[in-house]
Order: C-alpha cells, then sequence, then structure tokens
C-alpha cells in the first residue's frame, strides 16, 4: 500500500477536481491520505473532507507562523477544537517551529509549540513537525517530552540532525522532490528504511518545477527510496507501509 503523510487538499489549487484527484490515488495504488490543517478553520475542513472521503485521514494542527498572529484564546479555541475530536483524527499537525523570517515570535512560537507538545502527549496521537529553519529547536524541544511517535515533516535540517532523529527514534518523511532534491537524496543514504515515510505536501514540491503535486505522485517518492536503497518497488513498499502502521495505526 501506499501513503501520503503530508497534503493539504483544501488548498484553492484542488477546488475544481478534488474528486478525479482522489481517484488518482486510488488509481495509483495510495491507501492513506493524511490532510494537514493549519488552524481552526482548515481543521474543520479537514474533518469534513475525511466524512466526504475515507481515504484521507484527518491530522488537526496549528501552523506556527499563524499561531502567533492569534490571540490567546482562539489558540485555546484551536487546541480544545483538537482535543474535542481526538477519537477522530490520526495525528497532531502540522505543528512546529519556523524562524525563515527571523526569530523575533520565537518565544511564543516556543510557547504555543509546548501547548501542542502537551496535547499530543494528553491524547496520545502521533505529531507531524514543521521544522523550517528551526529544526534544532523543534529536536531539542521534543526530546523533553515523552512523545514516541513523531515525523519531522520535509526536514531539511543537517545530515548530523538527521542521524539524531533516527537515533532517538523519530521518522522522516520524503517528499516528491526527492527526484531533484540531493538533501532528501542524502537522507535516504544515510538513515535506515525503517526511519522513513513518503509524502507529497500537495499542491506543494511536485516534482517538475512550477506544477501542481497530488497524493497520486508519493509513488516517485517510493520508487526513488527504492533505487536508493537497492530494493525492489514492492518490498520498499511494504517497509514503507509497516512504518506507517506503526505510528497512525496500531493502538497505545
Amino acid at each position: 500500500m501506499l501513503f501520503d503523510v503530508h497534503a493539504h487538499l483544501n488548498s484553492e489549487q484542488f477546488k475544481l477536481d478534488l474528486s478525479e484527484v482522489i481517484e488518482r490515488a486510488k488509481k495509483t495504488g495510495v491507501s492513506y491520505i493524511i490532510e494537514n490543517g493549519l488552524d481552526l478553520e482548515s481543521n474543520k475542513k479537514t474533518l469534513e473532507l475525511s466524512n466526504k472521503f475515507s481515504i484521507i485521514k484527518p491530522s488537526l494542527g496549528l501552523y506556527p507562523t499563524d499561531a502567533v498572529k492569534l490571540t490567546n484564546e482562539k489558540i485555546e479555541e484551536t487546541l480544545n477544537f483538537i482535543r474535542q475530536n481526538k477519537d477522530k483524527i490520526i495525528a497532531i499537525g502540522e505543528v512546529g517551529l519556523d524562524f525563515n523570517e527571523g526569530r523575533e515570535t520565537e518565544k511564543k512560537q516556543r510557547e504555543i509549540f509546548q501547548k501542542i507538545i502537551s496535547l499530543a502527549e494528553e491524547i496520545k496521537k502521533p505529531i507531524i513537525v514543521h521544522s523550517r529553519k528551526a529544526e534544532e529547536e523543534c529536536i531539542e524541544m521534543l526530546e523533553s517530552s515523552n512523545l514516541k511517535r513523531i515525523v519531522f515533516h520535509c526536514f531539511n535540517g543537517n545530515l548530523k540532525l538527521v542521524k539524531k532523529i533516527e537515533e532517538k527514534k523519530g521518522h522522516l518523511s520524503i517528499p516528491t522532490i526527492i527526484l531533484r532534491s540531493l538533501h532528501f537524496q542524502g537522507v535516504v543514504q544515510l538513515v535506515s528504511i525503517n526511519s522513513l515515510l513518503t509524502e507529497t505536501d500537495s499542491p506543494y514540491l511536485a516534482p517538475p518545477p512550477k506544477t501542481r503535486n497530488e497524493p497520486a505522485f508519493v509513488k516517485f517518492s517510493v520508487e526513488k527510496i527504492s533505487e536508493i536503497k537497492n530494493l525492489t518497488f514492492e518490498d520498499t513498499k511494504s517497509l514503507l507501509f509497516r512504518n506507517f502502521q506503526n505510528i497512525f495505526l496500531k493502538q497505545f
């Protein structure tokens, strides 16, 4: 089975043909698409999508650069919404830290992320982490938690940090841009296949530049991983799906 642990199908780019996108994913062999929410509104839409399409599994989150613009009341409302829907979701995400535009909001981002980590501990859900220009900081905060099921989405940190994630039993989801990214090819070379998952980040990060990504393209990540690991496509698919099951489908 193929799977996509990180997609944003609520995007305007899928407004006209989402049903066709879902059908292409199914025909390619995709069995699970994890839709990642970004705020209260998109979290609600994520649940709606999961009710409409059984292939979509909801992950509710709070995107770091959006979160810092919210009032404390709105942040708590969003976290409570996640808590109230804990039995409907497969994970918490997309969440984390983002210092791409500077560190002026670092303190507030850390405070919010710590609340999210505590929530994930409370409701016993995996966490899908965004860590742009804040990779070491995210790892540091998560190391201090009791969380065991941690997925680093599209991780761009250096290879020493990649190895640290593997040593701590974290997982790295490999996007479809591995086809043109030496960094992600290096990540796959470095770590065991037991530490890997696959994602598209649809509609972003398509293998061909300046085109729309979609969950069916996750097969390209699997093909490249199989090439790098010198495994058959079927063996690679099976090993990756075992990782997916251990993180998202087992009851804890």
